[in-house]
């Protein structure tokens, strides 16, 4: 296995600047395992950050520091008696509130699973741990983690520090401004419509959808788990930096053999790196691509080619049929059983959004949930071949520029309008792909990005792609703002 984490790449300690909360994770990572820095003094860095940031942003909900220092020290003397590190050792990270960790609450933004105490880790979390990682706490996101804006009665509105009057992001909106505010410098989150790539474009991070099964899925408080989460759910980190989503997909991906879609999948490929053809697609059926992002399309496009990579615009099949395709299936699912939740909340808002989402998904019984199923494979089996001609799909994130609070609550009119600019997101879901979002600059004050999709389990083909984009562009460093 390729090591996430090369030496070469590390920048010296006397070049950087003082506050390590600006570090990546790479230098985090090497300079504790070289004894330049304590883990201790990376967590209480990144504390002292959240202190000074997050009673605005609201982006942590809940950190058990007594714990976390405790955890720290104990990493620390594991350096000193020269123990055998793991890639993640003494960097702080965020983990989401729609996942397991043990003796806290696993509430999802849902009051009535305020006393929903983990009576274990999720398979993800005992890996970050594994790896060596420090929790500095957990990141919220909105209610049942199904809505692209974070805000929730329990925890409140996440705040996006870019401009507090667009979305967050969402459902990882927490995850996302932890990193993007200097809280810690990578995080966790899940993804099951754009829930990770989302916040990442909002935010301007990088965020990696991983393929569903690649990072094992097990949670102890989680019962019986519907198809469409099963297989169109995946988890994945957030960064500032492509490096910093290598290190922590492996670290996330360890086995475990209770989640039954988990895959010993291949980790890295000999042609990761090597340039493909590339197909472009700056037109999506059914919606109007803000010019800002079709601009940032066709740059990432000549970026590609300069280094190598065979760009043609050529349009996946079936853009449109994905979202319905997911909606048939998702939304069944979300009438069965989570629907129900929402409406007991009592909360006007998710109530709003998740009903709207209803209102514009098919009505379906047994027999038409079957054939969305089906309907999917042989979608997929299309995107297979339309792959096999360009393994790398160069598309939009999202197809306007980061949405305002609020814009998911209008008509049900509106409500289709945004599942047409969020489609690239959605298909990618409901067919089960990896994909990654790159931030590529600032229009208006906000940032926008682009997204890369390759075939199962090539997350190393998308960071490798995105690398090279990453090191093209010039991203304003948001903490120089305040």
């Amino acid at each position: 296995m390729t090591n996430p984490m090369n030496d070469q790449d590390v920048t010296a300690a006397s070049d950087l600047p003082d506050q390590i909360w600006r570090w990546d994770a790479v230098d985090v990572a090497a300079h504790i395992r070289r004894g330049t820095i304590s883990s201790h003094e990376a967590l209480q860095s990144c504390y002292a950050r959240t202190d000074a940031l997050n009673p605005r942003l609201n982006a942590i909900v809940h950190a058990d520091r007594e714990r976390a220092l405790l955890a720290a020290n104990t990493a620390d003397s594991l350096v000193y008696r020269g123990e055998t590190l793991g890639p993640l050792h003494g960097v702080p990270v965020t983990i989401k509130l729609n996942v397991d960790v043990q003796g806290e609450a696993t509430t999802n933004g849902v009051p009535a699973f305020a006393e929903r105490i983990a009576p274990g880790d999720s398979t993800v979390v005992s890996n970050l741990l594994k790896a060596g990682a420090i929790n500095v706490g957990r990141t919220n996101t909105p209610p049942f983690s199904f809505r692209w804006f974070t805000e929730n009665p329990l925890h409140g509105r996440t705040l996006n520090p870019w401009d507090e009057t667009v979305t967050s992001g969402g459902s990882s909106g927490g995850a996302g401004v932890s990193v993007a505010a200097g809280m810690c410098s990578l995080a966790h989150g899940t993804d099951i419509a754009g829930s990770i790539r989302y916040p990442a474009y909002v935010n301007g991070l990088a965020g990696l959808r991983t393929t569903p099964g690649r990072i094992p899925a097990f949670h102890p408080t989680t019962g019986l788990r519907f198809l469409g989460l099963q297989t169109m759910s995946a988890q994945g980190p957030l960064a500032r930096r492509m490096r910093d989503l290598r290190l922590g997909l492996v670290a996330m991906s360890g086995a475990d053999r209770r989640d039954p879609l988990w895959v010993p999948a291949q980790m890295d490929y000999p042609d990761d790196s090597a340039p493909v053809r590339v197909a472009l697609v700056d037109e999506i059926p059914g919606s109007s691509l803000a010019p800002e992002i079709k601009i940032a399309l066709n740059d990432a496009a000549q970026i590609l080619e300069a280094a190598g990579y065979m760009v043609e615009r050529a349009t996946p099949p079936g853009m449109a049929e994905g979202v319905e395709i997911w909606q048939s299936i998702v939304m069944t699912e979300a009438r069965m059983g989570m629907f129900a939740g929402v409406k007991a909340m009592g909360d006007d808002v998710i109530l709003r959004s998740v009903e709207n989402m209803l209102a514009g998904a098919p009505a379906i019984d047994l027999e038409g949930y079957a054939l969305a199923i089906a309907r999917r494979d042989q979608l997929r089996r299309q995107w297979n071949e339309f792959m096999s001609r360009y393994p790398l799909i160069l598309l939009p994130t999202s197809c306007r520029l980061p949405m305002r609070w609020g814009a998911d609550l209008g008509s049900t009119d509106d409500m289709k309008s945004v599942l047409a600019d969020q489609s690239p997101l959605i298909t990618v879901a409901a067919l089960c792909l990896p994909g990654l979002n790159v931030p590529t600059g600032v229009v208006d004050g906000l940032p926008i990005g682009v997204q890369l999709v390759a075939d199962s389990y090539r997350e190393q083909r998308l960071l490798a792609a995105g690398s090279v984009i990453e090191r093209a562009v010039d991203m304003p460093n948001l903490h120089d703002r305040f």
